[in-house]
């Protein structure tokens, strides 16, 4: 149902994960078995009160670069029912990177970003080859960035954000960030 994304998680080459922006509110994300070729019945993930409206629902979603050795963490990106982003971190089934689901319970809130619009909402994630986790954000929406989000430095809308989930609580931003401490558009 309305799927936006098909990957891996690093150095696993036996299953495809595919996500899925909505049914109904709930996004998910499904496993395809690669050695069996089926799609599984049950889902890796499901995430409730997903926002239903316009280009929003689930949109994202990246497994840490240390997936198998240490960190069982998949990270999404999805608008909830009040159209707001939010990037959240979830485990492995019993911390196993190995196990075709990931508990549901075990979410964790990275960052919360409000949105005005229920379009522009970006939504790509990833880790880059420096480790850290990019989170491409829309605008925030109207057509032509009514508010001029993109042009505000002081707004999370309309840029690729980069942060470093392994280095703080619930991140941090890296030493290199040219923006912290600037204010002003």
């Amino acid at each position: 149902a309305r799927p936006v994304y098909v990957g891996h998680a690093p150095g696993d080459e036996t299953r495809l994960f595919i996500v899925e922006a909505r049914s109904g509110s709930t996004g998910r994300i499904r496993v395809y078995d690669l050695i069996t070729e089926t799609l599984l019945s049950t889902p890796y993930l499901s995430i409730s009160g997903v926002s239903t409206s316009s280009e929003q629902g689930l949109l994202g979603m990246a497994f840490h670069p240390d997936f198998f050795n240490g960190s069982p963490y998949v990270y999404v990106n999805y608008t909830r029912s009040n159209g707001d982003t939010i990037i959240r971190r979830y485990t492995a089934t019993g911390n196993n990177p190995g196990a075709n689901t990931a508990n549901s319970s075990s979410a964790y809130t990275i960052i919360e970003i409000d949105q005005t619009y229920s379009n522009h909402n970006g939504g790509w994630i990833d880790f880059g080859p420096d480790g850290y986790l990019y989170i491409g954000m829309g605008d925030g929406g109207g057509a032509g960035d009514t508010l001029n989000d993109a042009q505000d430095i002081n707004s999370l809308l309309g840029k690729m954000l980069r942060i470093d989930v392994d280095g703080g609580s619930p991140y941090a931003n890296p030493a290199d960030n040219p923006y912290v401490g600037v204010s002003g558009r």
